[in-house]
């Protein structure tokens, strides 16, 4: 399977040794670089989970978002988390601050959604946020997930189905 997919203006992809500097630099999203060796441990953790997964079976699945114009420079991450239901991966999406509110949050979802249905062959990923992130409700909403609930807290929970569910009006990647 791929590990590089593209967007309108961005590169999802796989990191490697040679992304040592940027994970350390990026990792874990929290604002404050991380030693050589935790970045080693990171990529070393992305590369064993992306070994794991498997069409209908997701583990876990960690892409560095990297402008299509500089994809040496990691912007954030996303990626299908399978801790709680490999058959349902979770949706997350990390960007910096300074690539916020620019349309790549919406990029990232379409983008994982076709990567979970069309790579991976499985039927549904669930997300959510918390209730004042508007922009990441409305980046799950414009990349074809619809709300389906909301946790005891107030936060939306959203869901995507590969099969056309009849409570979701738009299954169309752009």
């Amino acid at each position: 399977m791929p590990m590089d997919y593209r967007t309108e203006q961005l590169i999802l992809r796989a990191v490697s040794e040679d992304d040592l500097a940027e994970v350390a630099r990026t990792w874990p999203s929290d604002h404050r670089p991380v030693s050589e060796a935790e970045a080693q441990a990171a990529i070393a953790y992305m590369q064993s989970n992306a070994a794991k997964n498997a069409r209908g079976c997701l583990c876990h699945l960690c892409l560095a978002v990297c402008g299509a114009d500089d994809p040496g420079v990691i912007m954030g991450w996303c990626g299908l988390d399978g801790s709680r239901s490999p058959t349902e991966p979770e949706i997350f999406i990390l960007l910096d601050e300074a690539y916020r509110n620019k349309g790549y949050g919406t990029q990232c979802v379409k983008a994982l959604l076709r990567i979970a249905t069309e790579d991976f062959s499985l039927p549904s990923v669930h997300g959510g946020c918390d209730k004042q992130n508007i922009a990441s409700r409305r980046a799950m909403e414009k990349g074809g997930m619809v709300q389906y609930g909301t946790e005891e807290n107030g936060d939306p929970l959203f869901r995507f189905r590969a099969n056309n569910d009849s409570r979701q009006e738009d299954n169309t990647f752009e």
